[in-house]
């Protein structure tokens, strides 16, 4: 009970797990308030149609609230000439005094609104301190987050940049995701080499297909099937432990890949493993809709054992032509 207790008090605190920070969607016109700055004047956010604003709502208890508010200060400094007004809002109950002191130490030049009667923490439903808002010079809410991630001023730079039309969409994604575009690269060179080394396997060209799967590898660790690739073509040069390692990684990748199972098989065969291979090649025939590859590895188990007439059945189920020209299982080589 106290466990689920907890539980749920974390889920309450923590700001990943709300859909947004405010009751406010995006391209929803965000309604006016009139507050009093600490300095008692009267402001309103319609005094600012027009402008470009962010707002955030802050405590002075909090360290984050603070970044949050320096961040905001050197984000509206760069933008002021584009029409960048900044606002910050705090609670009534906070200690004016506190207040005064990190507004002086860390040179806040933008009005701090006292929300009194909690009216716009109360209205717009403010869950995270510090939460901030960008609105546009519409009126409408552009963007809106809680808490003061590592992220949080790449992000909502980024955003007013989309905002001030800047930037697009999917420059602000590249910015957002600095890895992905590098990803991505890794990703388009571990096809091509895989894919080259599909072309040298057509041609018998063993050496380069393997050199070529290898740098597929090393250009994205993650893709299960280039991992299945060279184990196969490490079968083929005779180097049972390499492709074992390769078939193990292929199944953490992807543990329900049936080939690289018939893979394991026949280096254990390779190995001299064979009641251990013919058990793991049993259970890929069975559960494998394309085993080809998989009865005839059974078949050459079941005859370096020395049983020919089960070997025979093997082989028989095989389509031992296509085995015997190709060393890449039907999942690759796509021969149904």
């Amino acid at each position: 009970m106290i466990v689920a207790f907890l539980l749920a008090a974390l889920l309450l605190i923590t700001p990943a797990s709300y859909a947004g920070a405010i009751n406010i969607s995006k391209g929803e016109t965000v309604p006016d308030f009139s507050l009093k700055s600490i300095d008692g004047k009267q402001v309103s956010l319609s005094e600012y149609k027009g402008k470009t604003v962010i707002i955030v709502y802050w405590k002075a208890a909090l360290s984050r609230s603070i970044d949050a508010l320096k961040d905001v200060r050197e984000i509206a400094k760069r933008y002021k000439e584009k029409g960048v007004q900044a606002l910050s809002l705090i609670p009534g109950e906070e200690n004016q005094e506190a207040i005064s002191k990190i507004i002086s130490d860390n040179a806040i030049d933008f009005p701090v609104l006292i929300d009194a009667d909690r009216q716009v923490y109360g209205n717009f439903e403010i869950r995270v301190y510090p939460t901030t808002l960008l609105i546009g010079k519409d009126g409408k809410l552009a963007y809106n987050t809680a808490g003061h991630a590592p992220t949080y001023q790449l992000s909502l730079e980024g955003q007013l940049r989309l905002l001030l039309g800047e930037i697009t969409e999917e420059n602000l994604q590249s910015l957002l995701n600095p890895q992905r575009e590098e990803q991505d690269k890794a990703a388009i060179e571990a096809e091509r080499k895989y894919n080259l080394a599909l072309e040298f396997m057509k041609n018998r060209l063993f050496d380069q297909a393997l050199d070529s799967a290898k740098k597929a590898v090393e250009a994205k660790p993650s893709v299960a099937k280039a991992h299945l690739l060279l184990g196969f073509l490490f079968l083929e040069t005779k180097e049972a432990d390499k492709a074992l390692d390769e078939f193990n990684k292929t199944l953490e990748l992807d543990p329900g890949s049936h080939d690289a199972k018939t893979g394991q098989g026949g280096a254990l065969i390779l190995k001299g493993e064979l009641d251990k291979a013919i058990e793991i090649l049993t259970a890929a025939g069975t559960a494998n809709p394309y085993p080809q590859m998989t009865y005839y590895e059974l078949g050459r188990a079941y005859e370096q054992k020395g049983d020919k007439d089960k070997a025979a059945e093997m082989y028989k189920k095989s389509i031992e032509k296509i085995i015997k020209k190709q060393i890449l299982p039907s999942m690759i080589s796509q021969c149904q």
